[in-house]
């Protein structure tokens, strides 16, 4: 009698896909191989999976393909200065849902014959105001409701204290700095020199970057590395740790967004982006905590 029960409370769960999606995460991965060059409407192109890319110069935010090596997606054009662009990927969560934990891996490739402009971002959140636009501190808007926090290379002292390291390319010029902005505002201890080496020549060399950030981890957590690999298990193995921060205080919404954003200001910077892979773990809905109450009931029939 009581395996017949339990079955029948399976079978329930099952015809109402609790089990099936109840903890189901979300998925994007996009390594732009699949593409020539897009077409612009107005001042935005669609990618796959309802990803959209926004440049105020289609010639210069496009695909690029460097001979058989390599295509990417350029966000950025050397020789092409006063560039805006943003690469907005489609909600990887169910758009009704909250998500609660993240990882994301991305590969990137610099190149500049002078001194590299301004910045590229990483953001994770609400998305609002016009696209493209020229930021500092990634796509977060002063006044929004919602969080967003956003990782930001920065190669040029735009005179607001920014940190575009302490380290030099091969001509002398600067290779970049590295900090994490939370909701607009710099988050301290975040300032780290940029690992990607801005190259005077186009190269066949991408510097993978991998992050995890975990809401429940220390009142919100972000890890960030560069090389090494997310595992099956959504944690960072090997790699070099660049920093990471707890306390966050964060608690994203449901529809939230990631995004690239990059502005070039007057001078300009190749900027080239490759192997999007981003994994989302949703926050347990209804279904999901009936599911864990019923398996409950269930193990406390089987010690009955």
């Amino acid at each position: 009698m009581q395996s017949s029960m339990n079955k029948i409370i399976l079978s329930s769960l099952l015809g109402l896909g609790f089990v099936s999606g109840a903890f189901a995460a979300g998925t994007y991965t996009e390594n732009f191989n699949s593409y020539g060059t897009l077409s612009y409407s107005g001042n935005n192109a669609s990618l796959n999976n309802n990803a959209i890319l926004y440049g105020n110069k289609p010639s210069a935010v496009n695909i690029h393909q460097n001979g058989t090596n390599w295509t990417a997606l350029r966000l950025a054009q050397d020789g092409t200065g006063d560039t805006q662009s943003a690469y907005v990927i489609g909600t990887v969560e169910n758009p009704s849902t909250r998500v609660n934990s993240f990882t994301a891996s991305f590969s990137l490739n610099f190149k500049s014959i002078d001194v590299p402009a301004d910045n590229l971002s990483f953001d994770f959140g609400k998305i609002t105001g016009s696209l493209p636009r020229a930021s500092d501190n990634g796509l977060y808007s002063s006044g929004q409701t919602g969080s967003m926090l956003s990782l930001v290379w920065d190669f040029y002292d735009n005179g607001s204290g920014d940190f575009f390291g302490t380290t030099t390319n091969s001509i002398g010029k600067p290779n970049g700095g590295i900090q994490l902005y939370k909701n607009g505002s710099l988050v301290s201890g975040s300032n780290v020199n940029n690992p990607a080496t801005v190259s005077t020549n186009l190269t066949t060399t991408f510097t993978t970057f991998n992050v995890r950030y975990d809401e429940e981890l220390n009142g919100g957590t972000l890890q960030f590395n560069v090389g090494g690999t997310v595992g099956s298990d959504n944690l960072i193995s090997n790699g070099t740790n660049l920093f990471t921060i707890s306390n966050l205080g964060v608690q994203f919404q449901a529809g939230d967004q990631f995004a690239f954003s990059s502005w070039t200001g007057g001078a300009d910077l190749d900027i080239f982006v490759d192997d999007v892979s981003i994994k989302t773990v949703p926050e347990p809905g209804s279904g999901a905590l009936l599911m864990l109450g019923i398996g409950g009931l269930m193990a406390w029939r089987r010690r009955k």
